[in-house]
């Protein structure tokens, strides 16, 4: 143990010092665990099993073990209740955080001292004293000594990082975590943090958790799933004790008899069921009768834990159980102090209590000087609890309360402790103090940046209180909380139950919120409209009705209320916006503007800014969107506001994308990356990763997208969302984009007929299958079913996507009336790039389609509009887009029959460079229609293709997919595809006829 360590590790050992019987499989497993940590490579290990599976006593031993290994271990549980919410981290941290602070261990590199400056460099930087002084002030943060102020989530959790890279550099480090399935949200992503920005330490993290249905939390399941994916991690399920091990109990720890103890080893397992706390409790309870309690082990003994620890109690004087309850009552650790002063009796009795329920091992002691207890187990807590009759915990929950409360409690995990014993009691009319401790805890947790954890305090407050407005407006704190925690859907649940109230003084600002969380889901906005419109409604009622006050309140009250019917008017032209009805959302949006700018001060306009940029999709409208999104990311810069900032950030990369400004999205994403550390908000880092694939597909770097878009769809599944809504329908899209481009379509040619219900599919995304797969009656029909039913019926983000789908569908088809319908509505997108959703996937210039759909129906400067597409494609460095718009090009001339100005061979030249290089299947297949004028090789039979046509030359010599595969240096599962394509092409049955079909038709030449 080096020097620093925590003085919780001293319960870990003094529990080792009892008999520690199996395991040996798991404790061989942690052992190789600690082999490979020690080498540096970072090790987690998940102890999962039910309550009194012997978790902890492993963890002790496991302490025990590598304490005097070279290793310095830190320690740290979760109690079931009153607990911080960084939990089970608050010991671990206070300890580094002193070691650093005097000095002791030495920083190794330095967590941000401030808040994130947007803009500016975030390297890291040398240690100096003002460095370590802002890490040392940010664990304190994490330990509930003092709020944030500045600081974002990702510089707490950073410093958390940065502690434990200083200890691991020391010597290899063991970070024990106890009991956290009771961790919170909060906690659950400090954990997550640390655990991916270690992977090269010599660190191992054991954490344990119960795997009882009850206790598992859905963040707990979520967040462990999610770290299963890194290298390093792993479960260790913890199963029931044999007979064996009961045997070897008996022997070591209750000095049976080795011949007893293996005559009655079997009865006390079948008893337990193998449970080694109940085991050790039964044991006890034999023990205490003498050797005639192992001769005779039928006689009376416990037939269930809560049994045994009864009988615990039962050993007790009368006197003594009454402070054992009070004890459970108080919580998982319970300093003495506290318990003489809560306690019924004399201290000299409450003492004596004391002493008898450590003998009975029922309690045992946290420090040397007993200056605090504990329960053995949280099972002895629980059932201690459970026996107690209600109002007498009441009661006791009172007593508890009132003198917390006169010690005077100033961190929010003390100041939740006084919330949390009042609340049991206020019953007996402590409703006020509930109330007041509840919100007091809620603002000091939400100051620790804990979002999740203050958002539960404040229902809780709106759950006691009998004040209506005031209750109301807690619901309200607490929908905000789970905002700004990404939690939107509940969020909205919760401002919905006020906004839907008639009777609620907090009806509009209820509205405000729900359609504020609703936006950022992307779900139809027609509920946030209703809400809206009937809070403004009504306040314009009540406005008229209300009476007199004093000047200067009423000022006020005007003030506020003027500020509040602003944000609901920006708010319900955004929505009418979402949903297709931007002819009523864009003259209250810019009134909105308006009248903030007016009323002054910057939160106010930042809000109504920020539902301004969701106006527009025209080339117009880019403009002036572009202008307001660096308007707001100003205001955001200047006044640190990192949760505004990301809108600001999202829209001007989708501003600079459309108008083709690459320094305008580099800059952009910069930002976003910024909000994504400081925020932690995964909306934001979900949007990046979008624009991340969009940029590799454009780019023609077809096998990074393909991993960007795996890992959104793991990011997806994390964010909070609809059960009708997910990532599914993105991934689904970007998915079509890759095989499309890769040639891998054929995989589904066999699930379609051309005869499916357009209106149970997605329609468009059946148009594109048809359309790739040559099914032109099929893709007909889809065409003109949407072009009926109106291409505008489109989601407004996912409108210009879906016209490019229409496009390439009229063009392949030759189909001009369609393509006049087509063109009509791609028309405002002139000049401009196109995109699927909010960046979902690039698709390149609209001058390409429109060249396209203008070549086909004869009118326009199609020449012109292919020369501006190809200038945006390189200006942008989309090299795939440089393909695709020098094949549709050269595809337009062939079609038209004309050779214009250009070389149509030098553009199918470049193309096929191109296309040959990125690994674009699709551009060579389109360039079979200019077979022959750019050098390459005449049009070939069937419509194979170049790649096609090469490898069905190795498949005629004999070869297999795996020697094809490396014989053109491509993956196996490529070499596969194309031969499957081949067949599919060929009409032939297997690999001896395709050969056939090759020498047939001359191809192996």
């Amino acid at each position: 143990m080096s020097g620093w360590s925590a003085s919780e590790f001293r319960r870990w050992n003094e529990a080792a010092q009892s008999c520690f019987v199996g395991r040996r499989a798991e404790r061989g497993q942690l052992q190789e665990a600690w082999a490979a940590a020690r080498a540096g490579s970072r090790q987690v290990r998940f102890v999962g099993g039910e309550p009194g599976a012997g978790k902890s006593r492993l963890l002790a031993q496991l302490a025990a073990d590598l304490g005097s290994d070279d290793a310095t271990v830190l320690a740290g549980t979760c109690p079931s209740t009153l607990g911080s919410p960084y939990e089970p981290f608050v010991a671990p941290v206070a300890a580094m955080r002193t070691a650093i602070a005097d000095g002791a261990l030495p920083l190794d590199g330095a967590a941000r001292s401030g808040p994130p400056q947007p803009g500016s460099s975030q390297a890291r930087h040398p240690p100096d004293a003002q460095a370590v002084a802002g890490t040392v002030a940010l664990l304190d943060t994490v330990a509930g000594e003092r709020p944030a102020g500045r600081a974002s989530r990702r510089d707490l959790l950073d410093a958390v990082v940065a502690s434990v890279r200083s200890a691991a550099a020391v010597e290899p480090l063991v970070l024990l975590l106890d009991d956290v399935h009771w961790a919170g949200e909060t906690a659950w992503e400090l954990l997550s943090h640390l655990v991916e920005q270690t992977a090269g330490l010599p660190l191992l993290l054991v954490a344990a958790q119960r795997s009882t249905a009850t206790d598992r939390t859905a963040h707990l399941v979520h967040h462990v799933a999610a770290l299963y994916r890194l290298d390093g991690v792993r479960r260790i399920d913890l199963p029931p004790l044999a007979a064996d091990d009961v045997e070897e109990y008996l022997v070591q720890e209750a000095k049976v008899p080795a011949a007893l103890a293996r005559a009655v080893a079997a009865d006390v397992h079948g008893r337990t069921g193998g449970n080694a706390y109940f085991m050790r409790e039964l044991v006890q309870t034999l023990s205490a009768r003498g050797p005639a309690g192992f001769v005779r082990p039928d006689g009376p003994t416990p037939p269930s834990v809560q049994d045994a620890v009864e009988a615990r109690l039962g050993l007790l004087a009368p006197g003594a159980r009454p402070t054992v309850e009070l004890a459970a009552v108080i919580g998982d650790v319970v300093h003495t102090d506290l318990l003489v002063t809560t306690g019924a009796a004399p201290p000299e009795e409450v003492l004596g209590h004391l002493d008898a329920a450590l003998d009975a091992h029922l309690l045992e002691p946290v420090d040397e000087m007993v200056t605090a207890v504990r329960f053995r187990h949280a099972i002895a807590r629980e059932v201690v609890l459970g026996a107690i009759p209600s109002a007498r915990r009441t009661a006791l929950h009172l007593r508890v309360a009132r003198a917390l409360e006169a010690r005077g409690a100033r961190s929010a995990a003390a100041v939740a402790r006084v919330a949390h014993h009042f609340e049991a009691a206020h019953l007996l009319g402590h409703r006020a103090e509930a109330v007041r401790y509840l919100r007091l805890a809620a603002v000091l947790t939400a100051e620790g940046l804990a979002h999740d954890e203050a958002a539960d305090l404040y229902e809780r407050a709106a759950a006691v209180d009998d004040d209506r407005a005031r209750a109301d407006d807690a619901v309200l704190l607490a929908a905000r909380e789970r905002m700004l925690n990404g939690a939107f859907v509940r969020s909205r649940k919760l401002a919905e139950r006020i906004a839907s109230d008639v009777r609620s003084a907090h009806r509009l600002r209820a509205a405000v919120q729900y359609e504020d969380a609703n936006w950022r889901t992307n779900v139809v906005a027609g509920r946030s409209v209703a809400l809206l419109r009937g809070a403004l409604e009504a306040a314009g009622e009540r406005a008229d009705q209300d009476v007199e006050r004093p000047d200067i309140e009423q000022q006020d009250v005007a003030q506020q209320d003027e500020e509040l019917e602003v944000r609901a008017q920006a708010g319900l032209g955004r929505a009418l916006s979402f949903d297709g009805q931007e002819e009523q959302g864009r003259p209250l949006v810019e009134d909105a503007l308006v009248r903030a700018r007016a009323l002054g001060g910057d939160e106010l306009l930042k809000e109504a800014l920020v539902a301004s940029l969701v106006l527009g999709n025209a080339i117009t409208d880019a403009d002036v969107k572009l202008g307001r999104a660096v308007e707001l990311t100003e205001r955001c810069r200047r006044t640190h506001d990192l949760w505004r900032l990301g809108p600001a950030a999202a829209y001007r990369t989708l501003m600079g994308y459309q108008r083709g400004d690459a320094a305008v999205v580099q800059a952009a994403r910069a930002d976003l990356r910024l909000v994504v550390e400081g925020t932690q908000e995964f909306q934001f880092d979900y949007f990046s990763g979008c624009a991340d694939f969009s940029r590799h597909v454009a780019a023609g770097r077809l096998e990074r997208a393909a991993r960007a878009s795996e890992a959104l769809l793991e990011t997806g599944r994390t964010l909070e969302s609809d059960a009708h809504v997910g990532p599914d329908g993105q991934f689904g899209v970007q998915q079509f984009v890759l095989h499309r481009e890769s040639g891998r379509l054929e995989d589904v040619r066999g699930l379609l007929t051309g005869d499916e219900d357009l209106g149970e599919r997605w329609a468009p995304g059946l148009l594109a299958l048809y359309t790739e797969l040559g099914m032109h009656d099929a893709a007909r029909r889809a065409l003109w079913w949407l072009i009926d039913s109106g291409t505008t019926g489109s989601s407004p983000g996912t409108r210009a996507g879906v016209l490019t789908f229409l496009s390439d569908a009229a063009v392949t088809l030759g189909d001009v009336e369609a393509g006049r319908h087509v063109r009509a509505e791609l028309a405002p997108y002139a000049g401009l790039n196109i995109m699927f959703g909010s960046l979902v996937s690039s698709m390149g210039s609209a001058d390409r389609y429109l060249g396209s759909l203008d070549a086909l129906l004869g009118t326009g400067d199609w020449e012109a509009d292919f020369e501006r597409a190809e200038e945006m494609d390189r200006r942008m460095g989309a090299r795939l887009h440089v393909a695709h718009t020098l094949a549709a090009h050269a595809l337009a001339h062939v079609r038209t029959g004309t050779d214009g100005w250009c070389d149509v061979g030098t553009l199918a030249a470049e193309a096929r460079d191109i296309a040959t290089a990125v690994g674009s299947q699709r551009v060579l297949r389109m360039l079979d229609g200019v077979a022959g004028l750019d050098g390459g090789p005449a049009r070939r039979p069937a419509g194979l293709t170049e790649r096609e046509v090469e490898v069905l030359r190795l498949v005629a010599q004999g070869l297999s997919n795996r020697e094809i595969a490396r014989s053109l240096v491509i993956s196996g599962n490529t070499a596969a595809n194309h031969v499957r394509s081949i067949l599919l092409k060929t009409g032939c049955e297997n690999r001896t006829r395709a050969a056939r079909y090759a020498s047939t038709h001359g191809l192996l030449d």
